[in-house]
């Protein structure tokens, strides 16, 4: 999902469940009626909503409220890897046992989210099968049908917040608040901003460097997939050799030197001499020629 499996076992190390539950019960009990009262809070839980939705139903404060509807994105569901390396005092733990520690980690991304008022929808999201999406939550229990006739309460708040710091919404305002999220070291943070730039950004240019920024701070933090796929994002959008560049060296990192090959090829022939590229391009052939030799010698060893 968002977390890779080394960030999950380093946030739970030293985390009891007793402590795990005793936060989600005074966070969650907390922020429940802001999550009745505002229907697309929720959004700030990401993709690990559907993990909080379940707590946060049964408690007295949601009665009669959105909240005790039974919408779940299935698809969804069905497409992740729901697991989280459970500490040491539970290793047997069974399905309850995970879910609540998936939504505790949703706490985690929660507080990360909190940089804008205005909950982003766009999520980026590793699946089971090691195929990234940019996933936009959408609880069908959420909506509501428009008083046409009436006021819009939630439009008319951010238009008032719109009016007061328009700056604050637009994409290139997020690309530097982002540079300083990423100065902290600060993952959650850094993307939260970043994906606030792709969607606000005025230009194609614009969202073509925040998508960027977002896959070298995916990189960074060894969310190489992610990496790949902001990468991707940002060449359909600006088609400029050194981006290609920058695939090139994802898919190097993800051990996929054929993918790296062509990328490195396409490089070069936007910037012939350079000498990156150039090592780059070597490097995968020797790769390439390696794996095809070992192939070839457990090839001989079944042969009858």
């Amino acid at each position: 999902m968002f977390f890779t499996q080394e960030q999950i076992s380093s946030l739970l190390t030293g985390v009891p469940a007793t402590a795990r539950d005793r936060e989600l019960e005074e966070t969650l009990t907390h922020l429940a009626p802001r999550l009745a009262a505002k229907r697309n809070e929720y959004r700030h839980f990401g993709p690990y909503w559907w993990w909080v939705k379940p707590l946060v139903k049964r408690l007295p404060g949601t009665r009669k409220s959105w909240l005790r509807g039974s919408y779940q994105d299935t698809s969804f569901l069905d497409a992740v890897d729901a697991t989280v390396p459970l500490p040491e005092e539970s290793p047997a733990a069974g399905k309850d046992e995970v879910n609540r520690w998936l939504a505790w980690l949703g706490l985690r991304y929660y507080d990360a989210e909190i940089v804008d008022e205005t909950p982003a929808s766009l999520h980026i999201v590793e699946r089971a099968d090691k195929t990234v999406i940019a996933y936009r939550i959408y609880d069908a229990d959420a909506s509501e049908q428009m008083d046409l006739f009436g006021e819009n309460n939630e439009s008319k708040e951010e238009l008032a917040q719109f009016l007061a710091d328009p700056v604050r919404f637009s994409g290139s305002a997020w690309l530097k608040r982002a540079d300083r999220y990423i100065e902290e070291g600060d993952l959650l943070r850094g993307s939260a901003a970043l994906r606030r730039a792709v969607d606000r950004a005025i230009d194609e240019k614009d969202r073509s460097t925040a998508w960027i920024r977002l896959g070298q701070v995916f990189q960074e933090h060894h969310h190489t997939r992610k990496a790949i796929f902001c990468f991707h994002n940002a060449w359909e959008r600006d088609r400029e050799g050194w981006i290609q560049g920058l695939i090139a060296e994802a898919y190097l990192e993800d051990h996929q030197p054929h993918q790296a090959l062509g990328c490195y090829e396409a490089a070069l022939q936007a910037m012939p001499g350079n000498p990156e590229y150039r090592a780059g391009l070597e490097r995968c052939q020797r790769l390439i020629g390696e794996q095809s030799r070992t192939f070839s010698l457990d090839q001989d060893r079944v042969a009858p």
